[in-house]
């Protein structure tokens, strides 16, 4: 969490979002989507997981050159793990370029 925190502008935590609109997991994921977002999940399995079990944790990360990074899972260890995995790629990314 820490390494998340101090590497990006901004971070948002939320979880089942989805019930504020009255939907399923599915249909919120189709409607991010369809607006443009990006949703990185683990797995495919990870994000069958969320449908099935109509349950949904979403970190957004909004970087300081302004791109955002959207993680959904399960569970928020599982969205944080992707996240910090992530986020590590890309600043190794950034040293050897």
């Amino acid at each position: 969490m820490d390494f998340i925190s101090s590497n990006c502008e901004s971070l948002r935590i939320q979880h089942n979002a989805h019930r504020e609109t009255h939907t399923t997991v599915a249909r919120h994921l189709l409607h991010r989507e369809r607006l443009g977002d990006v949703i990185s999940f683990a797995s495919t399995a990870s994000r069958v997981r969320c449908m099935e079990s109509e349950t949904l944790w979403e970190v957004s990360i909004r970087h300081y050159d302004g791109a955002q990074t959207h993680i959904a899972g399960e569970s928020l260890d599982e969205c944080m793990d992707l996240a910090g995995t992530m986020m590590k790629i890309s600043s190794l990314n950034a040293i050897a370029a």
